[in-house]
């Protein structure tokens, strides 16, 4: 019988050796296991966190995109606004142009004193601040006859010349020919048409000049 107790004794520390070892391992496993759900936990919030940065960036850069094609399409609305816009400048500047050459090299009858002239718009309007170029500026309501004849009540036997300066006033020179009686008659003509300074200038002005003074 004693000998079956030292046996007893036996049985029971190897079976807390046995139950020390299991404890022992399924304190292993667990930290294991632990061990494990915490990575996958960590690999999932990362996982989760950058999907979410490429999510971001992926909408910022959509966002850029978006922007910069409306930039684009912005853009590109003003500069066709812009050339649209010149475009009808240059036309209505094209159309005043024509219109402002058919005014001024409209051709022009003129009765002056019962002597007819033909000349143009440009001619008469050649010098300004005279009388022909204030009557033809277009600024006045011109009516002619019913021949389209405008009439002027001046003496027309030297308005020739008037028109010949008007035409090349660079170059133009009376005609030596003239009497000075025809030189007097011109004068006033000239006055009246305000260009006795350009037309007869020189000594014979002076004299005049100095005798009226």
């Amino acid at each position: 019988m004693p000998k079956r107790s030292r046996d007893d004794g036996h049985d029971d520390h190897v079976s807390g050796e046995r139950h020390d070892a299991e404890h022992e391992d399924e304190v292993l496993r667990d930290t294991l296991q632990a061990a494990v759900n915490a990575s996958v936990e960590a690999a999932r919030r990362r996982g989760e966190e950058e999907r979410a940065r490429l999510l971001v960036e992926a909408t910022a850069a959509a966002d850029k995109v978006t922007a910069e094609a409306a930039a684009s399409r912005a853009g590109v609305e003003e500069m066709r606004r812009v050339v649209e816009q010149d475009r009808a400048a240059l036309e209505a500047e094209k159309a005043s142009m024509e219109e402002a050459y058919r005014f001024q090299a409209a051709k022009i009858i003129l009765s002056v004193g019962g002597h007819r002239f033909e000349t143009s718009r440009q001619t008469l309007t050649s010098v300004s601040d005279t009388y022909l170029a204030s009557m033809f500026s277009g600024r006045f309501l011109l009516t002619p006859d019913a021949e389209g004849v405008y009439f002027i009540d001046r003496d027309g036997r030297h308005f020739h010349y008037i028109l010949n300066f008007l035409r090349d006033s660079g170059s133009f020179k009376l005609s030596s020919d003239l009497t000075e009686s025809q030189r007097d008659e011109l004068r006033v003509e000239a006055t009246f048409f305000g260009l006795l300074d350009l037309m007869m200038p020189g000594p014979y002005q002076t004299q005049e000049r100095v005798g009226q003074s």
